[in-house]
C-alpha cells in the first residue's frame, strides 16, 4: 500500500459521506408508506434534547475533521484520535434511535464505512503504518 492510494481511501471515504448527505435532497427518495412509519415513530433520546446534540454533534464533527486531516498528513496522534473516536462513536449510535434511508444511501453510507475501515486497517497494519510510526517527514 502506498501513501497516495492510502490518501484515496481516505478522500474516498468523505466523498461518499458526502453524497450521502446529498442524497437528502434527490426527489422520491423514500416510499410514503415508509415515511409515514418513520413519523409515527417517537422521537429518539438524543433528538429530544437538542442542545446536548447540538454540542456532541459538533464536537465530535470538529474531532472528526481533525482526525481526518491527521490520518492524511500521517500524524501518529490522528491515527489514534480516529481510531478512538471510531469507537466511541458506537454507543452514540444507539441513542440515535431508528433510521430511515434510501437504498442509495445505504450504499453510500456501508461503502463510505467500508474504506474508513479500511483506512484505520491500513493506518496500523499495512506498509504506511511504518510512516506513522516515524513521524512528520522533514520539510526541504
Amino acid at each position: 500500500m502506498t501513501i497516495a492510494r492510502f490518501r484515496l481511501f481516505l478522500t474516498a471515504s468523505v466523498i461518499l459521506s458526502l453524497a450521502t448527505i446529498a442524497t437528502v435532497f434527490l426527489p422520491d427518495g423514500y416510499s410514503q408508506a415508509l415515511a409515514d412509519a418513520y413519523a409515527s415513530e417517537p422521537p429518539p433520546w438524543l433528538f429530544e434534547h437538542e442542545g446536548l446534540m447540538v454540542g456532541v454533534g459538533g464536537v465530535a464533527l470538529a474531532l472528526m475533521i481533525a482526525g481526518y486531516v491527521g490520518l492524511f498528513l500521517l500524524m501518529r496522534w490522528g491515527r489514534a484520535l480516529s481510531l478512538a473516536l471510531t469507537v466511541l462513536a458506537f454507543p452514540l449510535y444507539l441513542l440515535t434511535g431508528p433510521t430511515l434511508s434510501s437504498p442509495l444511501e445505504s450504499m453510500l453510507t456501508d461503502a463510505s464505512n467500508l474504506l474508513w475501515g479500511a483506512c484505520l486497517a491500513l493506518a496500523y497494519f499495512s506498509p504506511v503504518a511504518a510512516r506513522f510510526e516515524a513521524g512528520p517527514a522533514p520539510r526541504q
